[in-house]
């Protein structure tokens, strides 16, 4: 889902390709950039059945509210699923995707325990890529550039977890949660066929709308799970 977003933030007007201004990019995430814009992503969530889209607007809700407090579990889910889609990519390589997937996620997985606070690093890299990217696109920078805001959203994102263990937990599960949410919402309203019509020109005729919708959920959850570690002595996390 990480990766869905980053995509979709990458396309600012939805008939557009990448640009060639800039640095070329791998054949094959520049097809993946192609055809996952914002319009391509809005017919997906079309698909969503409305109990999916409610749950996962609970789940968003869960990780905005209490995502600390299983933090280590989100971790080891959110790195086995890393490491499944690197062992397809590989297996694809020797002719077996499918025990290449299984092998990713079960070495990763077992790998994430006994190198959290790397693999939370590893996972603050990906929110911030996301972060920035957003944030990149929200104040109408060069499009063929979005890639610098991402290196530095991935660089500042993967050392933040060395400068504050708890903060880099927050940013990471409210990052996600909040992507949940803006997901199911969006499910939800394409399931109301003349109600997601205008949104979706909106959508497509104000770019900043989902970067707004993705990045204060993030920050407002960062805000509400800080102030519950405040409260609640017994749940606080290592720093």
């Amino acid at each position: 889902m990480m990766n869905d977003i980053l995509f979709m933030l990458a396309q600012s007007n939805p008939s557009a390709a990448p640009s060639s201004a800039g640095p070329t990019l791998p054949a094959p995430i520049a097809e993946l950039l192609v055809r996952l814009q914002t319009d391509n992503l809005l017919q997906m969530v079309t698909h969503v059945g409305w109990l999916e889209a409610v749950v996962s607007i609970a789940f968003g809700a869960i990780y905005l509210s209490y995502g600390w407090r299983v933090f280590k579990a989100l971790v080891a889910i959110n790195i086995a699923g890393l490491g499944m889609f690197a062992g397809i990519f590989l297996g694809r390589q020797m002719g077996n995707p499918l025990w290449g997937g299984v092998a990713g996620t079960c070495i990763a997985a077992l790998f994430s325990f006994p190198f959290m606070k790397y693999c939370v690093s590893i996972l603050g890299g990906v929110a911030g890529t996301i972060l920035c990217a957003s944030l990149w696109r929200l104040i109408n920078l060069p499009e063929e550039y979005l890639w610098c805001g991402a290196l530095v959203g991935l660089i500042a994102g993967g050392l933040l977890v060395f400068s504050s263990f708890r903060i880099s937990i927050l940013f990471f599960t409210s990052l996600q949660g909040s992507m949940f949410i803006v997901i199911g919402a969006l499910a939800l309203i394409t399931n109301f066929p003349e109600f997601g019509l205008r949104f979706t020109d909106l959508v497509n005729q104000r770019i900043f709308i989902l970067p707004t919708l993705l990045i204060m959920p993030t920050f407002m959850g960062m805000a509400f799970q800080q102030r519950l570690l405040k409260r609640e002595s017994n749940w606080a996390m290592p720093e």
